[in-house]
């Protein structure tokens, strides 16, 4: 009867899951064993109680129930004599009570007597028994349960063989089919973890799902089946990485915590795996709430486990890995402290043997890994190292885990190599990132991370060795885990910063721009990918600093350095003071602070620069890896302080700094070289302001050791050579041996040779070697040099770069082009002279012409070639001057930065197409600079007269027809001598109140002007213009008749500022001695031979056709208070010679910037009376001022008209051009050549309101004649000649000596 009653009470717990029940249950069946000798009745009653305490053991965990549990069923079972047909069940009973208590407490004797009843119980039950399956199931779990602690492959085998034949015993509708099937897809999900066969997984997951949808809901059983359903959609997740598998987990796992009641002793277990799918989703997603959720989910399964029981020690492990991502993603101290704590208890409570005890090892190490970059502490990346490495000691080779665990021991030395540098550290993580790479098959969702960290130990090792095979192997690495991750992983950021970093070291060595471009766009995504608040913000953000500063130290573009201070300073505001990365961030702040100085000259930038880099030496131990490399960015910085201030301690401050980074650099680091560099530079510094002999012999020892140390090829060899050179030549200077002369000339000469270095280094490198050879050298070597000279500056004023930034590029080349010219004369070699001037003048126009050249015997023979090289062209023509308005600032960024990277690479696209296209048979010389042969056309028309102004003189090379070239020497006059007149022309007009047009006639008092100017003129024809005369006067007049003969200027340096045309000498005492050059030729410029080449080209117009012409006036626009009076009887004048018909006016409102653009390429001749601009600190501003805006040299440039005649500029400075860049005439003059206009007629300087309709009235009455006066038409002159008649008249109204007036109207072209 007790018995009947125990077995009532539990039967209805078993249903409501009453407490009550089984503690009634539980006294009644004790009573009823008390009262029972010992027989075979004692033995059932006895394997009823034992059930009883088990049921209670499973819902409380109290270790008495299931202590209790054993005794009594090991009582039945020793009561139940063999054959009995019981004997099997209580067998069973007995090894499940053995099982439980192995779980709870891990001891391996329980799980070895669990796996012995449960094979005796299987072996007694006989096929086709209704218990069969059921005992198969049982002794299934026991295996799987040992191979879980052992790791035994073979009892996880056994585990699924007898789980399968229990589920092939179990009909379909049997009540324990469900149950089966969630045994039989636990050890398939058991085995993946360990061999890592998707089939396993797939397999798991079919049959949990069967035993999910086969157990009604409100089964004992359905939160257990859903948990492992869960579990298995956790690996899966892990495995492939998809989205949905990590969110099945977690609506599983969920299921099964909401269906089990507080209290239950599975209850912790749920917990624990629904926060472990947290985990894995925030690894994906990298949302904050869900490793919140699953540290809150961990504590309380930890909080619901007794201490002792053997799911602890999982529990804590997976509460570590939540807090250490938590401070991954926050970086706040306390949760990598927690991570420590509860890591290292599941370590302890896990023993020696167990299959977890590897990756719970593993993880502490990732905590210590984690506290130790925040810290610096090196005693815990000792531990880190120490417990990584057990982990994987203790894991066989095919484990499923064994790449992980690797990849983190990996990660351990990498972070110790970056510490202290030794070379075997960063061996040992490629071997062992190499070998984790190799055991994971693809498909597999860690491979990518496995090939990211594969990847950034061959950039280490690239860093500390400088082997290009590094950085190729880590770039092929880092694409295929950048391609590998979704893109919304967590990871993708991480992973875009890796592979920036990646292309800019192999940028620093190759020195492609390709690269740091590529390098920009993918730090820029890490960036935009990384919430505000992560703790990698700081690092993507200083990365992507880096990058900009490495290409404006390139390419020199301002925003880029602007853009690198920015993200460099956000990055060291957003990290601690106590991080153990704020020394490198301030070190690279320091970087940059020091590269703006040194291009702007902001004494406050290198001040900050000192501040920070000594801030960081201060942060960094002598045994860090980067001490060396703070140690010489302060050291840099003191030196470019004393280049600036002369500053004695500052030189001695580098030294004695760079010469610690040296020291503490082993021999084969692959920064040596760049140290050594430094301590040289120091050194010659010194030697250069104290003239000590062991200064200099130091200077040249140390750049010479870091020249043998750089391999050819590497982008900063170059810079060394340079150096080395630059130190021989100052050690020749002091001590006058010629053997130096001839060492500086190698090296110069040898750092031309490197192509991989910045443009303009080799530049300089072959502006010394030219000007050494030709002070000390034969003149065929300087020749030589030279023409390296001219080869190099293509690729310092690049295609790629806007023109804005060109014009800046072309002041550092100076007066190379007039030396190398001189240097030409002076061997005889006047055609190479008038080839280098060419080719050295006007370097912009002739690029943007150049996109604009006609293909048309390319298009014959190659088509498909010729129209990509047309295309490339026309983007090429339109890259880099587009405006951007009304965009917000982050998007105008992005615009402007995406336009200038794809302004570069179509620029290198270019040139592969001209290398290309010069390849082929006949057009070897296709867009070249022009030979001599194709320049002399030029002169068909009258002499080109090149004036060459420099250093050591001056020569005229006139071009004509025959003989080819004549060579006039100046002796008297020099390149001083010409900067001095125009300083004093400047002046002048200055002084004279010349300021703009409308001004101008308030102003009567020309006296100073007058007098400067005269002298000026007067100089200009004793020493220039005369001379010259005197020798082509035979060539002037071979040709002419009736006419004045004509003559071209194309003067050189600040020549190309002064008035040439108007040379002679005025108001002398006896009247019969005033001369000047207007009485002997008509004068016209050009700024280069081509320009006339391309004009002269175009077929003469009909002089009987009528042209059309379109005049544009304004009498006064926006900002200027006064008017322009004259222009209304200017317009009027130019009309009285144009046909109506013929004749399109665009005045006032009418004259906008776009109107005028439409309308250009439809008239013949265009007519701006209006203002002029000349922006001197911006020339591409220069510009016409129209109704609403100014229509400038930037929007003209897009132009490229034909059919078009001339264009007069009856407005200010038209011609004034920039004195920082005489050879470019910076001018509207020329941009209206440029874009297809043959004649341009123009201002030197701002002219006298009256005087425009004077100059309009003659310059149209001699060109076009008056439109109803046929007889008049016949008399038509060429513009130049119109001018000419023009200012003669304008001349005899204001008076000869009246200069200001009358001298500034000047003709270009043809």
């Amino acid at each position: 009867m007790l018995i009947n009653l125990g077995n009532a009470f539990q039967s209805r717990f078993g249903h409501l899951g009453k407490l009550g029940d089984l503690e009634n249950a539980i006294l009644a069946k004790q009573k009823a064993v008390d009262l029972t000798p010992d027989n075979a009745s004692k033995a059932r009653r006895l394997s009823n109680l034992g059930s009883a305490f088990f049921n209670r053991f499973q819902c409380c965990g109290k270790l008495g129930d299931i202590e209790n549990a054993i005794i009594v069923n090991q009582q039945a079972v020793d009561l139940t004599p063999d054959g009995h047909a019981d004997k099997a069940s209580r067998l069973t009973n007995l090894g499940n009570a053995f099982q439980s208590r192995f779980k709870h407490l891990g001891e391996l004797g329980d799980i070895k007597n669990a796996i012995l009843a449960m094979q005796q119980a299987a072996d007694l039950t006989p096929d086709g028994h209704a218990d069969k399956a059921r005992s198969l199931s049982n002794l299934g779990n026991s295996f799987q349960s040992r191979f879980e602690s052992l790791g035994e492959l073979k009892d996880i085998g056994n585990a699924i063989l007898v789980q399968q034949q229990a589920v092939d015993l179990t009909p379909d509708g049997h009540a324990d089919k469900a149950g089966m099937l969630n045994n039989l897809g636990s050890a398939f999900t058991c085995r993946f973890g360990h061999v890592g066969e998707l089939g396993d997984l797939e397999n798991a997951i079919r049959v949990n799902r069967q035993a999910v949808e086969l157990t009604p809901d409100g089964h004992a059983d359905k939160a257990r089946m859903l948990n492992n359903l869960g579990g298995a959609f956790i690996r899966r997740f892990e495995h492939l990485g998809e989205l949905r598998d990590i969110e099945n987990a977690i609506l599983a796992a969920q299921q099964a915590v909401d269906l089990t009641p507080d209290g239950h002793t599975d209850k912790a277990t749920w917990l624990n795996t629904l926060g472990s799918a947290f985990i894995r989703q925030f690894e994906r997603l990298g949302e904050s709430g869900d490793i919140e959720n699953a540290i809150l989910l961990l504590q309380k399964a930890v909080e619901l486990t007794p201490n002792g029981h053997a799911d602890k020690a999982a529990q804590l492990n997976n509460l570590g890995s939540a807090f250490s991502h938590l401070f991954n993603c926050l970086g706040k101290l306390k949760d990598i402290e927690n991570a420590i704590l509860v890591n290292q208890q599941a370590v302890d409570l896990t023993p020696d043997g167990h299959a977890d005890k590897a990756s719970r090892l593993t993880n502490l190490g990732n905590a210590f890994q984690s506290r130790f970059k925040c810290l610096g502490e090196l005693e815990d990346i000792g531990n880190a190292i120490l417990v990584s490495q057990q982990a994987v000691d203790l894991t066989p080779d095919g484990h499923a885990d064994k790449a992980a665990y690797l990849t983190n021991l990996g990660n351990a030395c990498k972070s110790r190599f970056e510490h202290f540098g030794k070379l075997g550290d960063i061996e040992d993580v490629i071997l062992i990132m190499q070998r984790a790479v190799d055991l994971t098959p693809g498909g597999h969702a860690g491979k990518a991370g496995l090939l990211n960290n594969l990847g950034s130990a061959f950039i280490r090792r690239f860093e500390r060795l400088g082997e290009l095979g590094d950085i190729d192997n880590a770039i092929v690495a880092m694409q295929q885990t950048v391609h590998l991750t979704p893109d919304d992983h967590a990871d993708k950021a991480g992973r875009f910063n890796n592979l920036g970093n990646a292309l800019q070291s192999q940028f620093e060595r190759l020195g492609e721009v390709g690269d740091i471009d590529n390098a920009i766009f993918v730090n820029q995504q890490a960036v935009d990918l990384t919430p505000d608040g992560h703790t990698d913000k700081a690092a993507w953000l200083d990365n992507l600093g880096n990058a900009f500063l490495r290409r404006f130290q390139r390419l020199g573009e301002h925003g880029d350095i602007e853009n690198a201070i920015l993200l460099k300073q956000q990055a060291i505001n957003l990290t601690p003071d106590d991080h153990s990365t704020k020394a490198g961030l301030l070190t690279n702040l320091g970087s940059a602070l020091q590269s703006r100085f040194e291009r702007f000259g902001r004494l406050g930038d290198i001040e900050n620069a000192i501040l920070v880099n000594q801030q960081a030496v201060e942060l960094t131990s002598d045994d860090h890896a980067n001490k060396a490399t703070q140690l010489t960015n302060l050291g840099s910085a003191f030196e470019s302080r004393f280049a600036h201030l002369g500053e004695l301690k500052d030189i001695e401050n580098a030294i004695l700094v760079n010469q610690k980074a040296v020291d503490l650099t082993p021999d084969g680091h692959a920064a040596k070289a760049a140290w050594l560099n430094n301590l040289g530079i120091t050194f010659f510094r010194r030697f250069q302001r104290l003239g000590k002999l062991g200064d200099i012999e130091n200077a040249i020892l140390f750049n010479q050791q870091a020249i043998d140390l750089t391999p050819n090829g590497h982008a900063d060899k170059a810079a060394l050579l340079t150096n080395l050179g630059s130190a021989f030549e100052s050690r020749f200077g002091h001590y006058g041996e010629p053997r130096d002369i001839t060492e500086a000339a190698v090296a110069f000469k040898q750092a031309t040779e490197n192509t991989s270095s910045h443009p303009f280094t080799r530049y300089d490198a072959a502006c010394r070697w030219a000007i050494l050879c030709s002070k000390y050298q034969d003149p065929s070597s300087a020749l030589n040099a030279y023409t390296v000279v001219l080869g190099i500056i293509p690729q310092v004023v690049w295609l790629g770069q806007t023109v804005h930034h060109r014009y800046e590029e072309l002041p550092k080349i100076g007066k190379t082009i007039n030396a190398a010219a001189a240097m030409a004369i002076s061997v005889g070699d006047l055609q190479r002279a008038v080839e280098w001037l060419e080719e050295g003048r006007s370097i912009v126009w002739k690029q943007i012409l150049q996109l604009r050249t006609p293909l048309d015997e390319l298009h014959q023979q190659y088509p498909d070639l010729a129209n990509d090289l047309s295309w490339i062209s026309s983007v090429l023509n339109n890259a880099g001057t587009s405006i951007f308005r009304n965009l917000g600032s982050e998007i105008k960024y992005k615009s402007m930065e995406e336009e200038a990277q794809f302004h570069r690479k179509s620029a290198a696209q270019y040139e592969e197409l001209l290398q290309k296209v010069r390849g082929l048979d006949g057009f070897g010389s296709f867009l070249m600079p022009k030979k001599f042969s194709e320049l002399a056309p030029a002169a068909r028309n009258g002499p080109v007269v090149i004036i060459n102004v420099h250093d050591s003189g001056c020569d005229a090379l006139v071009v004509c027809p025959s003989p080819p070239i004549i060579h006039v020497p100046l002796p008297i006059f020099s390149y001083d001598e010409a900067v001095k007149m125009h300083s004093e022309l400047i002046s002048s007009l200055r002084a004279g109140g010349v300021r703009d047009r409308e001004t101008f006639q308030n102003v009567m008092n020309y006296e100073v002007s007058s007098f400067i100017l005269k002298e000026i003129l007067g100089k200009l024809w004793v020493l220039v213009a005369h001379p010259i005369l005197s020798v082509v006067e035979g060539i002037l007049y071979e040709n002419t008749r009736d006419s004045l003969p004509h003559i071209t200027w194309c003067a050189t340096g600040a020549f190309a500022f002064l008035p040439l045309h108007a040379a002679g000498i005025y108001g002398p005492d006896n009247p019969t001695k005033n001369v000047n050059i207007s009485d002997f030729v008509v004068s016209s410029y050009t700024t280069t031979l081509t320009a006339m080449l391309g004009s002269g080209s175009k077929p003469k117009e009909d002089l009987t056709k009528t042209p059309n012409v379109l005049i544009v006036s304004q009498l006064g626009t926006k900002g200027k208070k006064t008017l322009l009076p004259s222009v209304v009887k200017e317009v009027e004048v130019i009309q009285s010679y144009t046909s109506p018909d013929h004749t399109r006016h665009l005045t006032n409102e009418s004259a906008t910037v776009g109107a005028v653009w439409d309308e250009m390429s439809k008239y013949e001749i265009i007519h701006f009376a209006c203002h002029g601009i000349q922006n001197t600190k911006n020339p591409l501003q220069s510009a016409f001022a129209l109704y609403d805006g100014r229509l400038d040299l930037n929007m003209l440039m897009r132009l490229s008209l034909v059919n078009v005649e001339l264009a007069v500029l009856s407005a200010c400075e038209t011609a004034t051009g920039n004195e920082k860049l005489p050879e470019e005439a910076v001018h509207l003059a020329a941009g209206m050549l440029a874009v297809g206009y043959p004649s341009v007629i123009a201002t030197m300087w701002s002219i006298c309101d009256p005087d425009a309709p004077l100059i309009a009235d003659k310059v149209y009455a001699n060109l076009l004649g008056h439109h109803d006066n046929s007889e008049n038409q016949k008399t038509r002159l060429t513009p130049a000649y119109a001018l000419h008649e023009a200012v003669k008249h304008l001349r005899k109204e204001v008076g000869e000596m009246n200069f200001v007036r009358w001298v500034p109207f000047i003709h270009f072209g043809v």
